[in-house]
């Protein structure tokens, strides 16, 4: 148990990822201001301690009755790897450190060893494997009786006669924290997080029609890479490898009552998955390609699908070193779970964890219908002055600048500031002010984002690095002056902080601004 706690530290402390500082500034970490800035606001008489204690985003209440389809799922995939999809190492620590982060949705692929017992691995690839009751006892560990719902993706390789070892251990591991079946009359259109605190929502393949041989979409896609690198998959699995599945054995299915998970045919958009034949709360598990290639053309179709059935959307098998998806794509489509590789702080988990910092993992869908009349919006940003910002390695003197970036369903819009000359600072740190304003005009969208970059500019390369970050959804971000603490882009907090000030001004679409 030591050793397990230890190794949960280590992820945790490599891993983690420091959104909330924004959220609720910490008390005990004192905030160094560079002259100018405290100059600045000393100047328009704010006390920068009572400043420095005003969170620079507000959270919307949570709202926990409505039926599962109405939310957003913070999701994590391929949950077991610690690093590159093919080349990874397993770990069950990894569900421990994911579910602490607020994750409420992880996967489990499963496959049968040939030296006897489920094992939990990437199959066909390099990765390496762990037992699937090690996996899990982690997840059971961690669900305690307070917590919003957790729902497992369990995508299934065993064979029909081995699963219902599956489900004894899944049944002797979580108890009666396993969902097992249909809940006091509860239907999938009615059942809400608050029906379900503390419980484990199991994800169960469903295949209609006659028995397939069933290799997942990033099985083919990476033992085609494989064979191109000339890369043997790793023999240590000792996998049954090809295998058929007629159907999912029933005690499995059982467990699937409320998320029985299809892969969609062709032409699934357009049909009704009527239950009978097809069994009740059938949810899409659609790959990246696919919804990409349908969302510039069945947008409309697809939000509507998603008022019917739950959908997740993981990532393509190509994405070989576990870089992400765009979330907030797959979320304008109605996508409820898209589901992203929690290695990186890169730009789709600065997205996801803008969506759901501050909340359980849960967060309740705005509706994405478009109005014929929405509100239009003008936001004045004022970027103040940078204070402690770590200088870059190896370059004492460089040229910085902020980026500020407005995430909106009718396109991208940006404002770059002034580059500034930084001359090094005897405490290793770089301040900058810039003192200038940018103004956005658009109409209000309740899924637009803003994020600040600070950026190094790389004169000989013509090439930016992005030094810290912030981003943040767009009506949760505090309004008037705030000290924005910077991340790193390991998601750790900085140290640095960005003075801002935002001014919205709204009004009537028809009217004009």
């Amino acid at each position: 148990m030591h050793a397990c706690c230890s190794q949960v530290e280590v992820l945790s402390k490599h891993y983690s990822i420091e959104t909330d500082v924004n959220v609720t500034p910490p008390t005990n970490v004192d905030l160094t201001l560079s002259p100018a800035v405290l100059a600045f606001l000393e100047e328009r008489h704010e006390d920068a301690a009572e400043l420095s204690k005003k969170p620079a985003v507000q959270i919307t209440p949570l709202v926990d009755d409505l039926p599962l389809k109405n939310y957003f799922v913070s999701s994590s995939h391929n949950t077991y790897l610690l690093s590159w999809q093919v080349l990874g190492r397993s770990s069950a620590e990894s569900y421990i450190h994911v579910l602490h982060e607020n994750a409420r949705c992880v996967e489990i692929d499963v496959w049968w060893s040939s030296k006897g017992g489920p094992i939990v691995t990437h199959g066909h690839t390099l990765s390496k494997s762990v037992p699937f009751v090690d996996v899990c006892k982690a997840i059971g560990d961690v669900v305690k009786e307070s917590d919003w719902p957790v729902l497992v993706s369990l995508e299934c390789h065993v064979p029909v006669p081995k699963q219902d070892q599956l489900v004894q251990i899944m049944s002797e591991t979580w108890g009666d924290k396993l969902v097992r079946g249909e809940i006091d009359g509860l239907t999938g259109d009615t059942i809400s997080p608050r029906d379900l605190f503390g419980r484990i929502l199991l994800m169960v393949e469903y295949y209609p029609g006659e028995e397939i041989t069933e290799t997942s979409e990033a099985e083919h896609e990476c033992d085609e890479l494989l064979d191109d690198f000339g890369v043997a998959c790793d023999e240590d699995h000792e996998l049954n490898t090809a295998h058929v599945h007629a159907k999912i054995a029933d005690s499995l299915a059982e467990l699937g009552f409320y998320t029985r998970s299809m892969k969609p045919t062709r032409g699934w958009l357009g049909e009704v998955i009527e239950s009978p034949p097809h069994p009740p709360n059938v949810m899409i598990n659609i790959g990246e390609p696919q919804m990409c290639s349908l969302i510039p053309r069945a947008l409309v179709e697809l939000v509507q699908n998603a008022d019917q059935h739950l959908r997740r959307v993981y990532p393509s098998g190509f994405r070989l070193s576990s870089s992400n998806l765009d979330p907030l794509n797959q979320w304008r489509s109605g996508t409820q779970l898209a589901c992203l590789n929690w290695q990186h702080y890169d730009d789709g988990m600065q997205l996801n964890e803008a969506l759901f910092t501050g909340t359980e993992g849960w967060v309740a869908k705005p509706s994405l219908e478009r109005p014929e009349h929405r509100g239009r919006m003008r936001l004045t940003g004022h970027i103040v002055g940078l204070s402690s910002l770590p200088r870059p390695a190896n370059h004492p003197n460089f040229s910085g600048y902020c980026r500020a970036e407005l995430f909106h369903g009718a396109g991208k819009q940006e404002w770059h500031s002034d580059h500034v000359e930084c001359e090094k600072e005897p405490e290793g740190v770089t301040n900058i002010m810039w003192d200038q304003t940018f103004k956005w005009e658009f109409d209000e969208d309740e899924l637009a984002f803003i994020r600040l970059e600070v950026v190094r500019r790389h004169e000989l390369l013509g090439r930016d690095e992005i030094l810290a970050v912030f981003c943040a959804r767009l009506n949760q971000l505090q309004m008037g002056l705030s000290l924005v603490r910077l991340l790193d882009l390991k998601g750790k907090h900085s140290g640095a902080t960005l003075l801002c000030e935002f001014t919205p001004e709204y009004t009537d679409s028809s009217s004009g601004l």
